[in-house]
């Protein structure tokens, strides 16, 4: 079976930081359960991504999608996750955006918000790496950057230079687990526990991922070989 890096729960950014005066209510709402989500149903029960359905990309360009219960699902080595999963264009090098926007009233106590995660496979289905939740970022709909309130993780990928050829988007099933928060009193402590908690993680969401075209990255400088 297929291992895909650990992911370690780490803070993103912050957010609405209006909403974080509201924070008080985050203690009841998040003890009560893993944030009012429910697993994802096993549409397909993949065990090789050489099996997953790969939609292709647009060479420059967006695509709207859902990760619901029709949506297959895996177990990744962060636990069993629902997922889509992408052909990337022929040539490059792209840049590519997975935005995640949150549903639900902004208050961050009722919000739910799909946290992306992406990993990159090569030719032979074979993981290459993987984004972490440290990138994720908020974006506000201001300048045109986003319709709504998302969550964005971005990265670089040239498959005319490299043998990555596939993107996988999920969340890490640990983020969906109830935890225990920090006594939320003010509002410094409010925007910490919102951050530990990943505030409002949900297993299903509405993603959009773009393709842009980019300028290639440097080489990578080559490493001295080891002295025999």
């Amino acid at each position: 079976m297929l291992a895909f890096p650990a992911m370690i729960p780490a803070c993103p950014a912050a957010w609405l930081p209006r909403s974080l005066l509201g924070l008080v209510a985050l203690t009841v709402a998040m003890t009560a359960g893993a944030v009012g989500a429910t697993g994802p149903g096993p549409a397909t029960a993949a065990t090789d991504p050489a099996q997953f359905r790969y939609e292709t990309l647009p060479a420059d360009g967006a695509l709207d999608f859902s990760i619901d219960a029709h949506s297959p699902s895996f177990e990744f080595q962060s636990g069993r996750s629902a997922y889509r999963a992408f052909r990337l264009p022929d040539g490059g090098p792209f840049y590519v955006d997975v935005r995640s926007f949150l549903e639900g009233p902004p208050q961050p106590s009722s919000a739910r918000v799909f946290y992306p995660v992406v990993a990159v496979l090569t030719d032979d289905f074979l993981v290459s790496r993987s984004t972490e939740l440290e990138l994720l970022r908020f974006d506000l709909p201001t300048q045109e950057a986003t319709a709504a309130p998302a969550y964005r993780v971005s990265l670089g990928v040239d498959p005319s230079h490299t043998r990555e050829r596939y993107l996988v988007v999920f969340t890490p099933a640990q983020l969906l687990a109830p935890r225990q928060l920090p006594p939320v009193s003010t509002q410094e402590t409010a925007a910490e526990a919102a951050h530990l908690a990943f505030l409002g993680a949900a297993s299903h969401g509405s993603l959009r991922i773009s393709v842009r075209r980019g300028e290639a990255a440097p080489p990578a400088t080559p490493t001295a070989p080891e002295s025999r």
